[in-house]
């Protein structure tokens, strides 16, 4: 879930703001469809929010979580 590569997706939607999917896809170097599911995921395990435009097909990412705080014991 947090991987090295969500960690810093998720930096980096904090960092420039991605109006779109597909500009992230492009500032990641990821492919849409395999962004698309990662970010459902983190959606879903509340980390990410996706806002659909409900004029366009258009999703605009936003990282609601970018620093965690492990314990172990």
């Amino acid at each position: 879930m947090l991987s090295d590569e969500n960690r810093a997706l998720l930096r980096l939607m904090r960092d420039r703001q991605p109006r779109t999917l597909q500009e992230l896809a492009e500032l990641s170097g990821r492919a849409a469809s395999n962004l698309s599911r990662t970010l459902r995921n983190l959606e879903q395990h509340g980390l990410v929010r996706l806002h659909r435009s409900p004029d366009t097909r258009a999703v605009r990412p936003e990282a609601l979580a970018t620093e965690f705080l492990v314990v172990l014991d």
